[in-house]
């Protein structure tokens, strides 16, 4: 257990200084607003562009993935895995804390439009952070529970 909480802080110092420096990046454009190369669209709306590719589906699994290269377990895939589902809803997360230039009373559907909202009265929150989180308890019930 003492190994996941290490992976788990690691994982997530990381992605919280991602979030740091992607909002100084971003600013008020999120999303890669207003940067080179392709986007993915849903209608008018950017749902993923060649940036967020090559850093959260390329770059960071690749870190995460060396400790496997060393010592691979069944065990190990769950807990980088849940770490880094959970660490995805972290980072995004703080580009709202830190940013700046989009503080965090606009977390809302109002404000942050790049992302899909479940809405359920006054409460929402993006359908990225439910997947991520439903990702992450996956990952752990199968994997290293």
């Amino acid at each position: 257990m003492f190994e996941a909480i290490k992976i788990f802080t690691l994982t997530w110092l990381a992605m919280i200084a991602i979030g740091f420096w992607e909002s100084r990046v971003e600013g008020k454009n999120a999303w890669g607003k207003g940067k080179l190369d392709w986007k993915w669209k849903y209608g008018k709306r950017v749902i993923f562009t060649a940036y967020h590719f090559w850093l959260f589906i390329i770059m960071i699994p690749a870190f995460l993935a060396i400790p496997l290269l060393l010592n691979y377990s069944k065990e190990l895939l769950g807990i980088l895995l849940s770490a880094y589902f959970s660490g995805l809803i972290v980072e995004d997360f703080t580009w709202f804390v830190v940013n700046p230039v989009f503080p965090l009373r606009k977390f809302n559907s109002k404000d942050a439009k790049w992302h899909f909202w479940l809405k359920i009265g006054k409460f929402e929150v993006p359908y990225s952070y439910i997947v991520a989180a439903i990702l992450a308890i996956i990952s752990w019930l199968i994997l290293w529970r």
